[in-house]
């Protein structure tokens, strides 16, 4: 069995990081391409909208087809769909039409099909690996992402000068081929329990199945309403820092870059540590004792912004906001760690993707609000006291679940006795 779940690793990364990577190239080559085009800010921002709300609103269906259907057919299915598409999209961009609203569609559809794979891979990695490496694979996961975050801009920066733009269409299909032929060989149900066949009510009642599950169980209810207030008053950074940087401090645009790409070494870094030490214990204490440093960090990164650090110079700045970025991304990780495992192995199979998608739907769901909220405030209201804000309001929903036990009392229960693991005879 360990040599099974060593196996499926040594595919698994490896397929991760070159499908995202595949994809972190494209779509930043495709940002350029359309800021070289039309010089126009909100023609990028359609694009950064056609790569989130499509994953927004199929979330929760994609959750249900997970849990309906085979998920090692859906992650090979959509790998391969993410390939035809991409070159369709390659032929129609080359011989046809070099419109704008081509690229769009390419974002809308790929972004469609890849909420349908990453929720298949997301509620199948428990099957995948069992509950003794849950973390390390996990933590795996989140290395292969930070580590293609960092590098497809760099790499696609330095390509985007040198090759014509349909050249990243026709990277992005042979990585999510090459993705496709890895989870070919993945044995996804290694640990996955024998299910009793029952009648379906249709796609429709799991659909619903899923919301109910999730409200009748609290701590599960918790942590969706958790991270979604979370998602919401954490959305002031992305938009504090560069305003911050940019207009307050008027600091230049590649040391915002930089700032910006020491969030990825932070999760990298954390990953990597995450990926080799033993299963977190105190998971009560790691979510809320992150999210209460994340909430003092947010803080922090509004101090640069005060009247009286105008005299500071933008050297020490620049430094201080790296520190900040390192710290807030490694709390990130604290954070999702647990809450993750935690999901993976409370949520029965059957219901496993519907929670997980939910999850996202609602912590995703919130971000745009907050944007379009933050957006118009820091027009109106100095950085610092949003920033203050926003991490004052974190620390008081820290201290409601500390007083309410929310996490610590389901985490103190007596596990229930898990099922004998059957492992599978064949790579299927």
């Amino acid at each position: 069995m360990e040599h099974a779940v060593k196996r499926n690793l040594f595919l698994f990364v490896p397929a991760k990081i070159i499908a995202v990577l595949g994809s972190s190239i494209y779509s930043f080559a495709i940002g350029l391409y359309i800021l070289s085009q039309t010089g126009s800010a909100l023609n990028f921002s359609i694009t950064l909208l056609m790569g989130s709300i499509p994953r927004i609103v199929l979330s929760p269906l994609a959750g249900t087809v997970a849990d309906r259907f085979d998920r090692k057919k859906i992650i090979i299915l959509t790998d391969f769909a993410c390939a035809a598409w991409l070159g369709i999209v390659f032929a129609l961009f080359t011989f046809v039409t070099k419109e704008i609203w081509l690229l769009y569609l390419a974002t809308a559809v790929l972004t469609s099909l890849n909420t349908f794979y990453s929720t298949a891979v997301t509620s199948t990695i428990y099957n995948m690996v069992g509950p003794d490496h849950l973390q390390k694979a996990m933590s795996l996961n989140q290395t292969a992402v930070s580590l293609s975050n960092i590098l497809g801009p760099v790499l696609g920066g330095a390509l985007f000068g040198l090759f014509p733009v349909n050249s990243f269409m026709a990277i992005n299909v042979a990585a999510f081929t090459i993705s496709g032929i890895f989870s070919l060989f993945i044995n996804y149900h290694l640990f996955a329990e024998k299910k009793e066949k029952r009648e379906s009510n249709g796609f429709f009642h799991d659909l619903k199945e899923g919301f109910t599950y999730v409200k009748n169980e609290s701590f599960i209810k918790n942590i969706v309403f958790f991270a979604i207030g979370l998602n919401f008053w954490f959305a002031a950074a992305p938009i504090a820092l560069p305003y911050i940087v940019m207009v307050v401090r008027k600091m230049p645009s590649y040391q915002l870059g930089i700032i910006e790409g020491a969030f990825s070494v932070g999760t990298l870094l954390l990953a990597i540590i995450l990926s080799v030490r033993p299963e977190i214990k105190r998971k009560d204490r790691a979510i809320l004792g992150g999210v209460a440093g994340m909430s003092v960090t947010i803080i922090l990164f509004g101090l640069p912004s005060l009247p009286a650090a105008a005299g500071i110079s933008n050297s020490f700045i620049f430094i201080y906001m790296i520190i900040l970025a390192l710290i807030m991304s490694s709390l990130g990780m604290v954070i999702n760690m647990p809450i993750f495992v935690l999901l993976q192995k409370k949520t029965p199979d059957e219901l496993r993707g519907r929670v997980m998608s939910l999850l996202e739907a609602g912590a995703g769901g919130m971000m745009p609000i907050g944007l379009v909220l933050f957006g118009f405030l820091f027009e109106k209201v100095p950085s610092w006291l949003l920033m203050g804000v926003s991490g004052g309001c974190v620390l008081l929903l820290v201290a409601y679940h500390v007083y309410k036990r929310t996490f610590a009392t389901h985490l103190e229960e007596e596990p229930k006795p898990e099922k004998k693991a059957v492992p599978a005879h064949s790579g299927t």
